[in-house]
């Protein structure tokens, strides 16, 4: 009996209008979504590529004690699926002398609609169309039997409710899945039709498969969404309205209002403030380590019963060259420890805004996330935009990178220059820069970060195992309510 109710459902559900209506669509968007995705991610690779050879042609030859090194971060290959942040990623870092790289996020507006109205992928056409479409599939399921009276024959056997109702889910389902099987495998054949793309190279088939599953999961608890709505309701044109608001809140206002919440409840400073603070605890160090040198250089020449003037004028077959050796060779070995000092500060006070910013980010971060994690559509697109390389963890992992750049091209470049500065307080300064022994800088290869490192699908998993879970509750969640509901309905 209950495979008699399942295949009943499966034919309704094919003659339908609405399932010639889903096939068209996903067989149209989905299909196009993931050409379109993949000419957007070979046109960010090709980007990229001309980006490097730019950087190496315009830095060779000119390797310098204060160069500033370039590193690009390279397109994600499962941003076919989800383009995500990708546009507003960083994807470019500046390394420094002083240890503080720089970071730009260059967005080329090359197709402002594509920034005004949104792009079409994969992600997009699951969270905003499938499930409005699964919706559509399930609103008068039950509320449509109940108006036309066929529920309490069925009602009247002697198969289980519970039954019933799993096998209006399963029956529904099932169809709705066949076309969006298809499409999808369509999709996956134009993305194998690209060199760049090998669908089945290790890591993206497994990425493939749970990309797929969790999209499973969400339809499975959107129709189980939908069959609840059904449920509750007598007429179906109550049930497509209450299905329709609820949809909106689902994809539409829970996810914009929650950052907005999160901004209210937890502030947090600009960028720009945070830029300028360290800026100016730089500077301050600074100026202030410059004045000691000044201070330490004047009284070690005064210990050597040396002139400042005869200092800076004496020439290299001066007589008394020795006693300049000296004093220079003392100074040169104090300073050493002033300066450890004075950078170790520095390192210590911008470290601990940049940590008190990111904390802060990220406490604003969480608070967004946990709110919007209300919506099922919001935990399937952290899930996917993750595990396609395109999420908020990105934007951390892209730091990380940065940092292992900056440290780096400081062993490599940075550590192999000397700077002799001597100063004193009137102003007067002699300073020589010059490479060590053995450091050729014709023979420097250019440092490039290509080494990079994506976040790897384990990582993705370890951070939206909660969603997973969640998409999971929802879907047990609003099956048992409508078991509640389903049972509860008297039919007389």
């Amino acid at each position: 009996m209950f495979k008699t109710l399942i295949l009943k459902e499966i034919r309704e559900t094919l003659h339908n209008f609405r399932f010639l209506i889903a096939t068209l669509l996903c067989l149209v968007l989905v299909p196009l979504g993931m050409y379109v995705t993949l000419k957007d991610y070979e046109q960010r690779l090709a980007d990229y590529q001309s980006a490097m050879q730019l950087y190496q042609e315009r830095s060779e030859g000119r390797i310098r004690y204060n160069f500033p090194a370039e590193g690009y971060r390279p397109p994600s290959i499962l941003s076919v699926f989800s383009i995500g942040l990708g546009d507003f990623l960083p994807n470019k870092v500046v390394t420094s002398r002083n240890g503080q790289f720089q970071i730009e996020s260059k967005i080329v507006y090359k197709n402002p609609q594509s920034i005004l109205f949104g792009k079409i992928d994969f992600l997009f056409n699951v969270s905003f169309v499938l499930s409005l479409l699964a919706l559509i599939f399930t609103f008068s399921s039950i509320s449509g039997e109940k108006e036309m009276g066929t529920l309490r024959l069925i009602i009247s056997n002697s198969i289980p409710r519970w039954k019933i109702l799993l096998a209006k889910i399963l029956g529904n389902y099932l169809v709705f899945l066949a076309p969006f099987m298809v499409s999808l495998l369509i999709g996956l054949l134009i993305l194998n039709s690209s060199r760049l793309f090998t669908l089945f190279s290790g890591n993206i088939i497994i990425a493939l498969l749970i990309i797929l599953f969790v999209t499973l999961l969400f339809m499975f608890s959107i129709f189980n969404l939908g069959m609840l709505v059904s449920t509750l309701n007598r007429h179906s044109i109550t049930s497509i309205v209450a299905l329709l608001f609820i949809w909106v809140i689902f994809v539409l206002a829970i996810p914009k209002i929650s950052p907005m919440i999160a901004q209210i409840l937890h502030p947090v400073k600009s960028q720009q403030v945070i830029d300028t603070e360290k800026q100016i605890v730089r500077e301050n160090l600074e100026r202030e380590l410059n004045r000691r040198e000044r201070e330490l250089f004047e009284k070690i020449l005064a210990k050597h019963s040396i002139e400042i003037n005869d200092f800076y004028d004496r020439s290299p077959s001066d007589k008394d060259s020795d006693k300049y050796d000296l004093a220079t060779a003392e100074y040169d070995e104090t300073k050493t420890s002033i300066q450890q000092e004075y950078n170790q500060r520095i390192n210590n006070e911008i470290t601990r805004i940049e940590n008190d910013y990111n904390n802060n980010l990220n406490i604003q971060t969480a608070i967004a996330v946990n709110l919007s994690r209300i919506s099922p559509i919001s935990c399937f697109i952290y899930i996917l935009s993750e595990i396609s390389g395109t999420g908020i963890v990105e934007m951390n992992n892209f730091r990380e990178n940065a940092k292992r750049f900056q440290n780096k091209v400081k062993q490599e470049i940075y550590d192999n220059f000397i700077h002799e500065k001597y100063g004193v307080t009137d102003g007067r300064d002699r300073t020589r820069i010059y490479p060590a022994d053995g450091f050729d800088t014709r023979k420097v290869p250019i440092p490039h970060m290509s080494n990079y490192m994506h976040i790897t699908l384990e990582d993705a998993l370890r951070a939206e195992w909660v969603d997973i879970v969640l998409l999971s509750l929802f879907s047990i969640l609003f099956f048992a309510a409508s078991f509640v509901s389903f049972i509860r309905y008297d039919v007389r």
